[in-house]
This record gives C-alpha cells, sequence and structure tokens, in this order.
C-alpha cells in the first residue's frame, strides 16, 4: 500500500472529540503555538514580533506524551534560502488527559494546566477556576520565568465552527509577579533566579473544542503584558498567542516507516526508525570536504534514491538536522551542522522535494551515536537524519 493511500484512509479517522466537553485524543498530535504581538521597551515602540514553536508528540504509556517541540523566531524566511532554519528544539515530555492538557513542567507550550475542566459537563453559563502556568520569556535571552495563576472559565455551549460544531469556552486570568504572600500551604510558588523583576498583564481567551475533525482544541489568548527587569528596563507585550493542537495517524506514521524501509533497504548507511517526533531515516558517514559543507561527488547516487524514496510520502513535512563528530569548538560544530543539513535539502529540492515542506536544524556533535575517539566513530556521527513528521 502506497503511503499517499494511507493517508487517505487517515483523513476518515472518527471525531477526536465527543458530545461531552471533554479531550480526546489519538496516540499522536500536533502543537502550534503562534504569536503575534508589538513591542515597546523602555516605552518605545521596537517592532512586531513573530515566533512559530510546533511541537510533534506521541503517546508512550497512558496520559504521557514525549516528542519534540521546535522554535522559528522570524516565520517569514528568505526567499532565497531553501528551507526554513530552526532557531532551537526541545525534547520535552507532558501529560494530556481528557480534562487537562499539559500537565507537567515542559518548556512549550507556553501554557501548562490550560485548559482545566470540571469533572462533570458544566451548564451554560456555569464558571469554574482552576490552576494554570504561563511560561513568561519576552526576551531570547531570558532565563523563562514559569509563573502560577488563576483562570477563571465560563461555559458558552457548542455553536457552528467552520462545517462543524465546537463546544466554546472563555477564560481570563492575569499575570503578577512577585506573587503575594500566602499562607495556604498548597498555594503553587515559583522558583526563579532570573533577572525578571516583575510582571504584570491581563489575558482573555477563547477556546474551542471541535466535535468533529482532525483539530481537537484550538485556543486564542488576546494579551498585554509588562515585564520589568532588575537592571530597570521594561518590555511590553501587546497583541495575540494562537494554540492549535491537531490529532496525526500513529498508523500513518508506521505505513511511511514500512515504505521508507523497503525503499532504502539496499542502500548503504541508511536505516529507517519510528520516534517520538516521527520517522527518522539517518544517513550515516556522509562524505563531504573535510570541515565543509560541499558533498563529494560519490554521494549522488544514494542521495537519487533517497529523494525518490521520500517523494512516496506525499504532502509530509521533512526535518533535515545535521550533525558532526565532536572535533573543534562546539560553536564551529554547530555552524557546520547546520550548513551541511542546508546543503543535504538543497540537493532534496534539486530532485523534486518541495522546499516548502522542508525544515532544517544543526545540533553538533551534542548527540553522538558512536565514540569520537576513532575515525570509525567520528565517521558515524557525522550524519544527516531526516524525520518526517507530518502528515
Amino acid at each position: 500500500m502506497r503511503i499517499s493511500l494511507i493517508f487517505a484512509i487517515a483523513l476518515l479517522a472518527p471525531a477526536l472529540v465527543s458530545q461531552e466537553l471533554r479531550i480526546e485524543l489519538p496516540d499522536r498530535v500536533r502543537v502550534s503555538e503562534r504569536t503575534n504581538v508589538s513591542v515597546r521597551e523602555d516605552g518605545r515602540y521596537a517592532g512586531l514580533l513573530s515566533r512559530q514553536v510546533d511541537g510533534y508528540l506521541s503517546r508512550t504509556v497512558g496520559n504521557e506524551f514525549e516528542g519534540r517541540f521546535f522554535v522559528y523566531q522570524q516565520v517569514r524566511r528568505d526567499l532565497l534560502e531553501v528551507a526554513r532554519s530552526i532557531d532551537r528544539s526541545i525534547q520535552t515530555s507532558t501529560a494530556i488527559t481528557d480534562r487537562i492538557l499539559f500537565s507537567g513542567n515542559a518548556a512549550y507550550p507556553s501554557y501548562q494546566n490550560l485548559l482545566a475542566l470540571p469533572e462533570r459537563s458544566p451548564a451554560i453559563g456555569e464558571s469554574w477556576d482552576e490552576f494554570a502556568w504561563i511560561r513568561i520569556a519576552p526576551r531570547s535571552d531570558d532565563q523563562p520565568l514559569r509563573l502560577p495563576v488563576i483562570v477563571r472559565y465560563v461555559y458558552h455551549g457548542v455553536e457552528p465552527y467552520g462545517d462543524s460544531m465546537a463546544h466554546r469556552v472563555e477564560a481570563q486570568f492575569a499575570t503578577r509577579y512577585p506573587l503575594r504572600p500566602t499562607t495556604d500551604p498548597t498555594a503553587p510558588t515559583t522558583d526563579y533566579e532570573g533577572n525578571i523583576a516583575s510582571v504584570q498583564g491581563s489575558h482573555r481567551l477563547s477556546i474551542l473544542l471541535p466535535l468533529e475533525g482532525r483539530q481537537a482544541a484550538f485556543i486564542r489568548d488576546e494579551f498585554a503584558e509588562q515585564v520589568r527587569y532588575t537592571d530597570g528596563s521594561s518590555v511590553l507585550h501587546e497583541g495575540h498567542v494562537l494554540l492549535f493542537l491537531n490529532g496525526l495517524s500513529m498508523s500513518l506514521q508506521r505505513g511511511i516507516a514500512e515504505q521508507l524501509r523497503e525503499d532504502t533497504e539496499e542502500l548503504s548507511g541508511i536505516s529507517v526508525d519510528q520516534t517520538t517526533t516521527g520517522v527518522r531515516l539517518r544517513i550515516e558517514d556522509l562524505r563531504f570536504v573535510a570541515d565543509q559543507a560541499v558533498l563529494l561527488p560519490g554521494e549522488a547516487d544514494r542521495l537519487d534514491s533517497i529523494a525518490a524514496a521520500l517523494r512516496g510520502a506525499e504532502s509530509s513535512r521533512f526535518l533535515i538536522v545535521g550533525h558532526t563528530a565532536d572535533v573543534g569548538s562546539i560553536e564551529s560544530q554547530v555552524a557546520l551542522s547546520i550548513e551541511r543539513a542546508r546543503t543535504i535539502a538543497a540537493e532534496l529540492a534539486s530532485r523534486g522535494i518541495n522546499s516548502d515542506l522542508m525544515d532544517i536544524e544543526g545540533r553538533g556533535g551534542t548527540e553522538p551515536i558512536a565514540p569520537n575517539t576513532e575515525e570509525s566513530g567520528r565517521a558515524q556521527n557525522r550524519r544527516v537524519e531526516i524525520y518526517i513528521v507530518e502528515p
């Protein structure tokens, strides 16, 4: 069975959310967080900030999910680039139940324990309060502040949403730091040693839980938040965050893995496995010019076969990750791994892979698969991994 046919069957999956006010998820999900805000620094307008964070999570056991989040600080890439560059990525684990999204202490998404539904389905107009956590880091070099907040929810019933229907919940909360003193031993606290001195903000959220389709939840947070720092400077963010939670097909991932193994079984230095992030195709011992991102001519045939195999995964999104041996400085390793990932993306694009569906990342020598003490091990560590993360 070809991958495109598997994908067509997966789109016919049953509804992700029932008529009851509950969160129902398949074993694989995509979480997308998009931030668009105007920025004022020390009272002066400093421009617009656009950030995108995409996470791919797979259920491991019970309500536990594991995967990786990818941060794109600027989502509009240079038209001359072959693929989007990832600013950074973070391996994470979290819990998602039928009542609570993202329990735990993960770096992303920025909201934890939001949404939190009551034990029984509420009546229209009924409200309830629950604790949640928000991650605050206006500047890229900030140590993030994980701040507890009290969220007031109000249920508004079921309403039209696109071609279907959805539960609507409205919510609001305020951010205040430092936290007010309390004698309640059960009250959440925060242990923070960064340079954020105070936070004051207000958030208003619209939450939709579609009754059918692949989208399991949509949250829009309209907010204004001022952060003051220990050096006396300040940052004001005004705008919105959009959070999308979409179901993906685990069976489709298995089908992709099986097809790639079949299509690449005669190639040397190629392995295919299924990870919590997505199907991974590993290309070991790629031969580049020493300390450069220039491929040696002997790699052309192998790349021809890899591109042909990847073309079978129609409409998929590809993440290309470069790795190096642990030789030289950390900075030089990361820079070289990025450029080598970019080279592979360009080679695949020249062989018919849609460049709009490719992202690149470099992790340097931080994830070795063999010892760096001998050349044979360093050769294995000089590799590129291609993840098929969607559909």
